[in-house]
């Protein structure tokens, strides 16, 4: 099972569709596997099934895609899915009529050639988000989406997930009107409705909690995902994300009481892993389980998960200025910021900044949880040197002219997957390989958060009660950071509640049952040298190496001007301190 990246060269771009000779291509063992794809749902998802899939653009969209008429058509219930970060939203997410209303006013906006529409900002996923948001601007779309909630308990199919997405974190505003006719509803989503179950977890432990039970027996019945077909080697990759498939299915391999719903599809880049982190396998590890009948085969010609077209291009100006701030501050220090390996989280001000440093004098190397195509541009150019490995017994191996990541995402037509098909210079390991705090000692992340407080506790994975999104690898890479890394911290400083009230993005105290991603030890730490930084629209604040008084008036200092009255109000009445 060697996944050393051999020498540049092989086909690249989009494959045709399914046809004979894709089933041709597979060993005799898979060949026989082989099911239409509503033949393989009733072989495998039936009522009492558990099932588990990949996260983002591991997602087996087509799968998700037909799933909701499977259910329907064949009354399946008592169903649980083990996923996160939805790509799209699904007729499963939120109800057939809504689904098919909004791919026509996708299809309608590219056909007339409208530009995308300015996004909220805070995440490359506010595109998907404004998506599903559109389902609650009207009456009637929102009565039908909690129709589809409804169906859902009735059903009940429930949702086990450790990040939320743009299609179940829809919070149903609180209003007196809204309390009247949706009093179940109002100031919800979906994880505070009995649908989604959160597991809080970081996105190393990803693997265990996505399919085991903690004395690591099995927890799912069934686990889908996507690879691309084998290559001349007989190898298949998991395509344009790892995060946990290749140990999700080394697990299921293991146990003869768990099936695969394997979606083989020729679209999806074929890319490498590192030696101690594969990205592809060998067919011949799927013998055993066809043999046995746990294994069921979809061809496929879905594209790849990706965001929808524009999502990079049209930034908020508060990301905007946001990103700037990073970028300046970058190139004033440049002793303190340039040479660092780079890390950007799902931000949009993270992206945007990359954006600007393809200007800017900075260069250095590249350690990353996401690859997007704006962070390739800056190694195509040279920017980036290449990354690092962590070996499993600590050590870091430099990998010159590589780039190094858990997952990619692209943007639909920019053809990102097609350069990263059979590319020797991307490495895509796996989330417990890759997002652990040694690997980010000593480097330097611009990642998104929600919130903050004067006692350092850190947002990033909620709105008050409802989880918004999940801690991901926040955590172990700003912890990682907290080393002798340089950590930019961006948030908006002001958001908008689902009804409608501004508000202050800094707080005297998160609002009671906001979750916590970090406390104030995690940020205050000047270990090796660390530097971390509060940015938003309104500047730059260093936040660690900080007394409380200080690390209080440096949060007001960039504090949206409407607030900082009262934050300095809260400060001097519950601290004693003056700004």
């Amino acid at each position: 099972m060697s996944t050393d990246a051999p020498a540049a060269g092989g086909k690249g771009g989009a494959a045709p569709g399914v046809d004979s000779d894709l089933r041709d291509a597979l060993p005799p063992y898979l060949a026989r596997c082989v099911l239409p794809p509503r033949d393989a749902l009733r072989a495998r998802v039936r009522t009492g099934t558990k099932l588990a899939s990949g996260f983002a653009t591991a997602e087996p969209h087509s799968f998700y895609a037909d799933l909701w008429r499977h259910l329907v058509e064949e009354d399946v219930s008592d169903v649980e899915i083990r996923q996160a970060l939805f790509m799209a939203p699904h007729p499963l997410l939120v109800g057939p009529k809504l689904a098919a209303e909004l791919a026509a006013d996708k299809a309608e906006a590219e056909a007339a050639g409208d530009a995308p529409p300015r996004r909220s900002g805070g995440s490359v996923l506010a595109s998907l988000r404004r998506r599903v948001l559109a389902l609650v601007e009207k009456a009637e779309r929102l009565d039908s989406l909690l129709d589809h909630y409804g169906e859902l308990e009735e059903r009940r199919v429930r949702f086990v997930s450790g990040f939320m997405s743009p299609a179940t974190n829809t919070i149903v505003p609180d209003t007196a009107l809204l309390r009247i006719l949706h009093a179940d509803w109002a100031g919800r989503n979906l994880a505070r409705s009995g649908i989604v179950y959160m597991q809080p977890v970081h996105f190393p432990d990803a693997p265990d909690a996505l399919i085991a039970e903690a004395d690591g027996t099995p927890g799912v019945d069934l686990l889908v995902l996507v690879t691309t077909p084998p290559d001349e080697d007989g190898l298949l990759s998991h395509g344009p994300g790892n995060g946990a498939n290749a140990e999700a299915l080394d697990f299921v391999l293991r146990h003869r009481d768990m099936a695969a719903l394997l979606y083989v599809n020729p679209r999806y880049p074929f890319t490498w892993g590192h030696p101690e982190s594969p990205n592809t396998f060998a067919a011949e590890a799927l013998r055993p389980a066809a043999e046995e009948g746990r294994l069921t085969v979809v061809l496929d010609d879905a594209e790849p998960p990706a965001l929808p077209a524009g999502s990079l291009d049209d930034p908020s100006d508060v990301e905007q200025r946001i990103a700037e701030h990073v970028v300046n501050h970058m190139e004033m220090h440049p002793r303190l910021t340039h040479g660092r390996a780079l890390q950007v989280g799902i931000g949009g001000t993270g992206v945007q900044a990359v954006r600007h440093l393809a200007e800017a004098s900075w260069r250095g190397r590249c350690y990353t949880e996401m690859l997007e195509p704006l962070t390739y541009a800056l190694f195509e150019s040279g920017k980036i040197e290449g990354s690092h490995f962590i070996h499993g017994d600590g050590r870091r191996q430099a990998l010159d002219g590589k780039l190094v990541a858990t997952f990619s995402l692209g943007v639909e037509g920019d053809g990102f997957y097609r350069r990263l098909d059979r590319n020797p210079a991307v490495v895509l390991a796996a989330a417990s390989r890759v997002v652990v705090p040694e690997a980010f000692y000593g480097g330097l992340g611009i990642n998104n958060i929600l919130g903050i407080d004067f006692l350092g506790h850190v947002n990033s994975s909620a709105r008050d009660l409802n989880p918004y999104s999940g801690v991901g690898g926040g955590a172990m890479i700003l912890r990682g950071l907290a080393r002798g890394g340089v950590a930019y911290l961006c948030l908006k400083s002001t958001h908008r509640t689902p009804e409608g009230e501004t508000r202050s993005s800094i707080f005297p105290f998160l609002p009671e049952g906001t979750q916590v991603t970090l406390t104030g030890p995690d940020l205050m730490g000047t270990r090796a040298g660390a530097r971390f930084y509060l940015v938003t629209e309104h500047g730059v604040a260093e936040i660690n190496a900080r007394s409380q008084d200080r690390f209080i008036r440096a949060l007001i200092s960039v504090a949206d001007p409407e607030f900082r009255p009262e934050l300095e109000k809260r400060a001097w009445e519950t601290f004693r301190v003056t700004t």
